[in-house]
């Protein structure tokens, strides 16, 4: 087998770029709408965190999966 030794160019950097936004706009997003947003509405994500932390009924949920 030959061998070529001229290493292959670098992958694009872009990459990159597309994950950091993918995790980090949707806060960013949210924080900014959230001006404009009623309050109930502004609170949603908290209150979904909590449901699926604890269960609907304040007993479950994925917490006792952890102990």
């Amino acid at each position: 087998m030959p061998e070529n030794p001229t290493p292959r160019p670098a992958a694009d950097g872009r990459s990159g770029w597309c994950c950091l936004l993918l995790c980090a706009g949707p806060p960013l997003l949210w924080f900014t709408a959230g001006r404009f947003l009623p309050e109930r509405a502004l609170w949603f994500p908290i209150w979904l965190a909590a449901v699926v932390w604890n269960g609907p009924d304040g007993h479950g949920g994925i917490s006792h999966l952890l102990g």
